[in-house]
């Protein structure tokens, strides 16, 4: 019988609160500075989605916090003086330090509970791409996979986490140093949308540019359509305060892939404040990202 094991996963993987009470998940909690003032996340309680995209709105300046090491060490030592092993299932490391700190605090608690066997998993994902990697780890530890051959089909399934997204205002591209000033001015007068995807390495990639909301929209339905790897899962969209989007983009994947089951969920602060207002983002499980 396997070793029992802990859990952990990144609270910008957006899964809902009751997703992590119900399936004994711990969370660690990112930041953000917004005004000189920090706000660390806990399913919106510090600061809520919608006033993050409020401030984001009125262009305030706003930055992200990663999680801190101290937080890791915490937790692992708990597992370790419980008697668990640990299972962490980090943010993407293209987009983010917390998954290397993760790494440092693992290596600390290894030192002082050697019997204790923690497997740090860099899921080359962010938001619900993240998340159901997480709800993956789950599944494989109730079906009685140990820590260690759960992080072993993790690593080997990750890349088929599928992530496509788009952006409504260019300024937060801008603002993130993925876009000049200029391409941000001359894209946002002309309308273009850019529709970008998370790659192998975990990274925001452009794929293509399209003009209007509309067919950003489609686009992404047509992405999905193209890439998902069977209809018995769910597709999860999640966004920046534009539920009436989102459903919109719900129907449009509804009518190329019959039958599918879509799960919309808004963006946790943190993931809000980098991509802004607007923000339309697509998951599932395909053969290959892209």
């Amino acid at each position: 019988m396997a070793k029992p094991y802990m859990i952990v996963t990144d609270i910008t993987s957006d899964l809902p609160k009751h997703f992590y009470e119900d399936n004994d998940v711990v969370w660690v909690k990112h930041g953000l500075t917004i005004e000189g003032k920090e706000y660390w996340d806990e399913f919106g309680s510090a600061i809520s989605h919608q006033a993050v995209m409020a401030k984001s709105r009125e262009k305030k300046a706003i930055s992200t916090l990663q999680v801190q090491l101290a937080d890791f060490e915490q937790h692992f030592t708990q597992a370790a003086e419980n008697g668990l092993d640990v299972l962490y299932v980090g943010f993407s490391s293209g987009l983010s330090g917390t998954f290397d700190t993760s790494c440092i605090a693992a290596d600390m608690v290894r030192e002082k509970h050697p019997e204790c066997e923690i497997y740090c998993v860099d899921s080359f994902g962010a938001t619900m791409g993240h998340g159901i990697q997480t709800m993956e780890a789950v599944k494989l530890r109730s079906e009685g996979k140990s820590a260690k051959e759960a992080a072993e089909i993790l690593e080997k399934k990750r890349l088929q986490a599928c992530h496509f997204f788009t952006v409504d205002d260019l300024f937060h591209l801008f603002r993130g140093g993925r876009l000049s000033r200029t391409s941000a001015a001359v894209g946002s007068l002309m309308g273009i949308k850019p529709v970008m995807y998370v790659s192998d390495a975990g990274r925001l990639t452009p794929l293509s540019k399209v003009r209007g909301r509309k067919a950003s929209m489609q686009e992404l339905a047509k992405l999905t359509a193209q890439y998902i790897r069977g209809t018995d899962q769910t597709v999860f969209i999640t966004h920046g305060d534009v539920e009436d989007d989102a459903r919109e983009l719900a129907g449009y994947v509804q009518e190329l892939i019959p039958g599918i089951d879509v799960d919309i969920a808004q963006l946790s602060p943190v993931i809000a404040a980098h991509s802004g207002p607007g923000t339309l983002a697509i998951f599932f499980w395909g053969e290959k990202r892209l």
